[in-house]
């Protein structure tokens, strides 16, 4: 028997009219139908998909890609231009921080509000104001005006009242990246609560974690578009590889591995035979600089034990991480530099084949591929990123030739570990070799 829909969208557009000024928006005012005086902006773009009752659906993409328009839609904030959806069961979204709330009324007066519209009685009011307030503890701050509050008491009590109507349908933009850890966490349990009681969610995060572990289905959106929607680890991959290399590409299934396909920013032919089945990402949008006379073409991460590129990497996982060269010049005395960032730009780990003293020897016009194993430390989850360069050591001075910022993106996902461990530490061992073909 199949099961019922919750919500179903079907060829949903939207299209935002862009003024450079005010008075061009009055100006077409004054004189509809005959110059136009905007830009017209597509934030969605023939959108579809339906959600099954009880599923949980994921939302990601960059800033701008349309995820916040598509679930103001689905909340009935924004209209949508063309195309039709249909929502079966009573909707909360928990949006933009203080969106719903009158910033003059208090915390007290703005639930009684929002519950009367929901169709509270006022029998049943005193009962929801107390289950309310208890979930997000604002204190005395509930009877004071909204207008008073922080985003962490925005935060808090905008999803409690979400989350304690008690809706068949919960929307949850990325408003709960707001606020300390524990309530964070708490929240998190509730909607776990959710899940298991089978009602229907949408979660819009940048956390890829956070689809991976709580959503059946995930949808990327890109410039107001679908470009993958379906298995949430199947998705995330697709967009993981896309910000590593800011090319769309096609990861495809083959004998239930992924396998990507993309364009290489260097001739194939030019990589070491060993090198030409793995994925090499343009590294040309990444903040550069250097004195030349030797350039990394690109670099990628790939596991030690299956050869095979990865993002998403686990404490005690053994990797390697392999920098594609070319000299232009001789280098004296050179050594590739391995650092990894934290979210916040602190420095995690540095490792340097200088510091390992392992001399390397780069042929001028003949393609290395520079290779650095190691065991990836337990470090907190979230996003880090590895910076490269290749130097030349001279009387203990470093020459860069050239460095990039932020080459390679990847996401730290340690299931057991819950908070933030650490900022910095020193790698036991670490092994780095070259190949000239």
């Amino acid at each position: 028997m199949p099961k019922e829909i919750a919500i179903n969208v079907v060829s949903l557009s939207k299209i935002f009219k862009l003024y450079k000024s005010r008075r061009d928006r009055i100006k077409e005012l004054i004189h509809p139908g005959k110059k136009n005086y905007h830009q017209n902006h597509d934030a969605l773009k023939n959108v579809s998909f339906s959600i099954e009752r009880g599923e949980v659906l994921g939302i990601i993409g960059q800033n701008g890609s349309g995820k916040s328009t598509l679930l103001k839609i689905l909340a009935s904030v924004v209209t949508p231009t063309s195309g039709m959806y249909q929502c079966n069961g009573r909707v909360t979204a928990l949006l933009e921080l203080g969106g719903g709330f009158n910033a003059d009324l208090t915390g007290i007066e703005n639930i009684k509000f929002l519950g009367s519209i929901q169709g509270y009685s006022r029998h049943e009011m005193p009962d929801l104001i107390s289950r309310i307030l208890d979930f997000a503890d604002i204190g005395q701050y509930a009877g004071q005006p909204v207008r008073s509050y922080s985003s962490g008491m925005y935060m808090r009590l905008a999803f409690s009242i979400s989350i304690n109507i008690n809706p068949d349908i919960l929307i949850v933009d990325e408003a709960l990246a707001v606020g300390d850890i524990r309530f964070q966490q708490k929240c998190f349990r509730k909607i776990r609560e959710f899940k298991d009681a089978g009602k229907t969610i949408i979660l819009c995060s940048h956390s890829l974690t956070a689809i991976q572990e709580f959503c059946s289905q995930a949808i990327w959106l890109h410039e107001g578009e679908i470009k993958e929607q379906g298995d949430p680890i199947f998705v995330t991959d697709c967009y993981n590889a896309y910000m590593t290399s800011k090319q769309l590409v096609t990861i495809k299934k083959n004998n239930g591995s992924l396998q990507t396909e993309m364009i290489l920013p260097i001739d194939e032919n030019d990589l070491p035979k060993p090198f030409r089945e793995i994925a090499w990402p343009d590294l040309s949008i990444c903040e550069t600089f250097g004195t030349g006379g030797c350039h990394i073409q690109s670099a990628t991460i790939v596991s030690s034990e299956t050869n095979k590129n990865i993002r998403q990497i686990k404490g005690g996982e053994n990797l390697s991480v392999l920098l594609y060269l070319k000299a232009d010049q001789k280098i004296i005395n050179p050594s590739v530099h391995l650092l990894l960032n934290g979210q916040f730009g602190s420095s995690v780990f540095k490792i340097s084949s200088h510091a390992y003293q392992k001399k390397l020897e780069f042929q001028v016009d003949k393609p290395t591929v520079v290779m650095i194993h190691f065991t990836f430390p337990m470090i907190g989850n979230g996003h880090y990123s590895f910076s490269l360069g290749v130097v030349s050591i001279l009387e203990n001075k470093e020459q860069f030739h050239h460095y990039i910022h932020d080459a390679l993106l990847i996401e730290v996902s340690n299931p057991d570990i819950k908070y933030k461990m650490g900022t910095q530490l020193v790698l036991e061992k670490a092994t780095i070799e070259s190949f000239i073909d």
